[in-house]
Order: C-alpha cells, then sequence, then structure tokens
C-alpha cells in the first residue's frame, strides 16, 4: 500500500535539528583532536559531512514488475454488489514500479516549504521509490499516465526541497570554520589561564583517555552522512537499570547516541523524532526484555529498524536483558539466531561490543 510521502517532518525542523547538532558536535570536540587535525582539516570535514545531498531519482534505471492479488471492491459504489456488509474479493494485477535512487532516503518524509494538499504516495525500501498500482483491468495506458503523474509529483517536491538545502549549503562551511574557531579559543583559553597559575597540573588518567576515544572516533564520525551513530530503542521499564547508563556510557566513549532523554526536547513530536532519529541512525541498539516485547512502541522501532536492514546491511544490534533463548525466541525467531550481547555481562562489556561494530561499519 502506498503511503504519503514528503508529510512526515517540516524541513525547517530538520534544518534547525542539523544545525543544533552541528554546534553540539564541534563543541564536544576535545583538545587532543586540534593536535591530531588542521583547522582546515576539520572545517573540510564537518562542512562534507553536514551539506545535505537530497535524492536523486536515476528513472533511467527503472524497471517494473507485477503479481495476481485479491482485491476486495465491496466499497466500489460502480459495481453491482448486493451485499456490501463483508468484502467481496475479485481478482486483479498489482503492478510495481520500482526507481533506484541516491542520497539519503529520509528525504522522502521531510515536508519541503512549499507543498499542496495533495502530497505523492509511494514507498520507499532500501535505495528504491516503489510505486504500486492495482487494477482489475488491463488499461496499461491508465497505469502509465498514474505513475506518470505521481513521478511528476515526487520531483516537484524534491525541487521544492532544493530551494532551502542550497540556501543551508551555501552557509554550512562558514558556520562550521566559526564554530571550529571558537572552540579552539575557548580550550586555548582554558588552558592558558592553568598554565598562568603556575602550578604543577596533575594529570587525569580518565580524562585523556576519553578524548583519546573521541578523537579517534572523530574520523569516523565525520565521514558518516548520519546523524547519530547508534539509536537505542527500549522499554521505558528498562531505561533506569540499562538504557540511561548505556546511554550516557556511549556519550563518555565518543559514540553519538539518539536516546529519548537527550535527543527529545519540550514541545517535540513523539512520532516525528523518533522518525527522524531512526532515519538518520546508523544502527539501531534494541534492550530485548519482557517489557520491550509487551510495549507498542519499541515494536515500532523494531520494524523500523528491520526495514532499513531490507538493503542487506546489518542494522540492528540486539541486547538481551534478563531474558531467556527460549524468550526471545517466542518472539522473534529471527532475533533469537542471532549473535547478541548479555547485559548479565556487565555494561563495559555492551559498549565494547557495540564500538566494535562501528569501527568495523
Amino acid at each position: 500500500m502506498n503511503a504519503l510521502l514528503f508529510s512526515r517532518i517540516s524541513i525547517f525542523d530538520v534544518l534547525a535539528h542539523r544545525q543544533e547538532s552541528l554546534k553540539s558536535e564541534v563543541n564536544d570536540l576535545p583538545s587532543t583532536t586540534f593536535e591530531r587535525y588542521s583547522l582546515q582539516e576539520l572545517a573540510r570535514d564537518l562542512t562534507l559531512k553536514f551539506k545535505i545531498e537530497i535524492p536523486v531519482l536515476e528513472e533511467d534505471k527503472a524497471y517494473i514488475s507485477h503479481r495476481e492479488v485479491d482485491m476486495d471492491v465491496s466499497r466500489d459504489p460502480m459495481r453491482m454488489i448486493w451485499d456490501r456488509s463483508g468484502p467481496f474479493y475479485v481478482k486483479a494485477t498489482e503492478i510495481k514500479f520500482s526507481i533506484p535512487f541516491k542520497g539519503d532516503p529520509a528525504w522522502f518524509d521531510v515536508r519541503p516549504s512549499s507543498f499542496n494538499l495533495n502530497p505523492p504516495r509511494g514507498e520507499i525500501r532500501g535505495q528504491e521509490l516503489h510505486l504500486v498500482y492495482t487494477r482489475t483491468d488491463d488499461d496499461a495506458a491508465a497505469v502509465k499516465s498514474e505513475y506518470e503523474r505521481t513521478l511528476q509529483s515526487i520531483k516537484q517536491y524534491l525541487s521544492w526541497q532544493e530551494g532551502s538545502i542550497t540556501d543551508f549549503n551555501s552557509k554550512v562551511g562558514q558556520q562550521v570554520e566559526t564554530l571550529i574557531s571558537q572552540r579552539k579559543q575557548k580550550l586555548d583559553s582554558a588552558a592558558n589561564m592553568v598554565a598562568a597559575i603556575g602550578l604543577p597540573i596533575k594529570q587525569n588518567n580518565k580524562t585523556p583517555k576519553v578524548d583519546e576515544v573521541k578523537a579517534s572516533n572523530l574520523n569516523r564520525n565525520i565521514k558518516s552522512p548520519k546523524k547519530w551513530d547508534v539509536f537505542i530503542s527500549h522499554a521505558s521499564e528498562d531505561k533506569t537499570q540499562l538504557a540511561r547508563p548505556l546511554a550516557s556510557a556511549l556519550n563518555d566513549r565518543g559514540i553519538s547516541v539518539w536516546y529519548d532523554e537527550l535527543s527529545l526536547k519540550m514541545g517535540d513530536s513523539l512520532r516525528s523524532s523518533i522518525d527522524f532519529g531512526l532515519a538518520n541512525s546508523r544502527y539501531g541498539v534494541v534492550i530485548l526484555s519482557k517489557d520491550f516485547f509487551s510495549k507498542h512502541w519499541p515494536i515500532q522501532e523494531l520494524n523500523g529498524l528491520a526495514g532499513k536492514e531490507a538493503a542487506g546491511k546489518k542494522v540492528i544490534l540486539p541486547v538481551w536483558h534478563n531474558v531467556t533463548a527460549e524468550e526471545v525466541r517466542g518472539f522473534s525467531p529471527i532475533l533469537a539466531d542471532r549473535l547478541a550481547v548479555s547485559s548479565k555481562e556487565g555494561l563495559e562489556k555492551i559498549v565494547e561490543q557495540i564500538i566494535q561494530v562501528l569501527d568495523q561499519g
């Protein structure tokens, strides 16, 4: 079933969030980063990361497929049906147009500053746009006309996005340079102030370790088009015992985390923010527990992450929390067979396993 495109999130919210993410990333740069990289290198790489590339349809690679389906026509007023109280199925042909595209699929969820009241419908599967039509007749011309009309509407919406994105991209380079310069000045001022006191400086064993990890992760982070390394999906009952400490521990190791308490602000739309977090995270850490299995929102998040795996890349990183293999298998045989880490092994073990996957990916 085709779903509405370009309707979930306002482009103004997306661009504002991107600017805040840029500021946060620069303000979190440790001093060791400036020892490893020149200001020009940092500015270049961060500019490349935060510049936006809207999807580009590859129409020359489009292809078509079809299958026979049962179609409920009980609500069709043009059909002579005596009893409309229940479904009335007839054989129909489902025709699917598949159009590959380049770029971030999340932009098909973003509503541009200009739009109409009848946005196009379609499905995004990996790096393909699918337009699906079901017909009970053999009118090829009608199907092709509807396909071309929908495709033209999609291209119009992408062009409406382009104006705002072009303006953002034209300014992001200068903004990056300014923020980096300010961060460097702040770090230098703090170092000069401490040196001016004239006493020996005690080395903190923990801080250099954290800075070292952040610096080593920087190159990976700035090359990734995603805003966060991981999205933490969990039931609210598991927040205090595991989800919150895990998010904090990952942050301390220089991993960017989408986690509701860190990423949601007053007034944010819960669904839109979660959708945005799912679409813009490289991996999803899923804390599987008995409470998780019974909750609507966590399962919706898991379904979203599973959809991202349709392209063949591993996205879901399961963490078993106080559950047995039999309980996980009862919920999802596929997840039960996937390599996971148990919370019984301790928080540090979970963090190390996640970092290992990030470094390999």
